[in-house]
């Protein structure tokens, strides 16, 4: 699909340096559907000035993904501003960048395939099995933005042998396959299966038998995520860029590990 013929309202200052990479990263959003050429100068407008931070090379760009419900919003935003702490940086959320004004067009693919082909790095903060940020989890897992992408799950429980050390993580990861949806019983058996051989394969001694029964007597508190979500993030376990935490300030020692600049050292000690 060709890019439509610009205009020449589309010439001098409105038209940003990167006008064709950001085109590519429009057809990418639309599947190749066409673009008209007013919404091709909107767009590119809009890029001209919501974007210019994000591809400047001297600065390190980070997209930050997450609900935007409360209270999930205020931890994304925690993520974001630890992130602009850094020397050259910029960490923004597309919510806050100003609409394109498409009303033909699905406008938030849109300006999220455009932010996220200009920006270093995605960092995405998930704590729930509903909501926007499914999507944003599989269009990360599925598109060459995963390369440069990291999950911050809240309270995943690794899954690979790398990460599993004693028998509680095994317990953990099993109560966490037990509680995810849209998988069946027959499936939850194969996977905790599977979970058992890794943890033996790391060394540690325990049976389905036992991790089923510990869980009967003990119960554990952890996130229903979806059995979709508990792939993506074993995906991006195994690449080494998921990066489980707890609480608001493990959340922020985990952003602290992203790569890029480092925050200011007085502001470290």
């Amino acid at each position: 699909m060709t890019h439509p013929v610009l205009s020449p309202l589309m010439s001098g200052p409105s038209v940003p340096p990167n006008s064709g990479k950001i085109m590519e990263a429009v057809q990418q959003a639309l599947r190749g559907h066409e673009v008209r050429s007013t919404e091709a100068v909107r767009i590119l407008t809009w890029a001209n000035s919501e974007t210019p931070a994000i591809y400047d090379r001297n600065r390190t760009a980070y997209l930050v993904l997450g609900s935007y419900r409360d209270p999930y919003l205020r931890r994304v935003r925690a993520v974001s501003d630890r992130l602009n702490r850094r020397y050259g940086t910029c960490a923004f959320l597309v919510g806050d960048l100003s609409d394109i004004d498409l009303p033909r067009l699905p406008e938030f693919r849109v300006k999220f395939h455009i932010t996220a082909t200009l920006s270093d790095y995605v960092a995405a903060v998930f704590e729930q099995d509903a909501g926007g940020e499914i999507n944003e989890l599989g269009k990360l897992g599925e598109t060459e933005y995963f390369e440069k992408a990291y999950a911050l799950p809240r309270a995943y429980q690794w899954e690979t042998e790398d990460h599993l050390s004693d028998e509680r993580d095994v317990i953990a990861a099993g109560a966490q396959l037990v509680a995810a949806t849209d998988i069946d019983d027959e499936r939850k058996s194969a996977e905790l299966d599977a979970l058992v051989e890794r943890a033996n394969q790391a060394e540690i001694d325990i049976s389905v038998d036992e991790v089923r029964s510990t869980l009967e007597e003990d119960g554990f508190e952890v996130p229903s995520y979806s059995w979709v979500h508990l792939n993506d993030f074993r995906l991006f376990e195994l690449h080494g860029r998921c990066y489980p935490w707890t609480t608001e300030e493990e959340l922020l020692e985990a952003t602290d590990e992203l790569p890029g600049s480092p925050r200011p050292g007085w502001e470290r000690s």
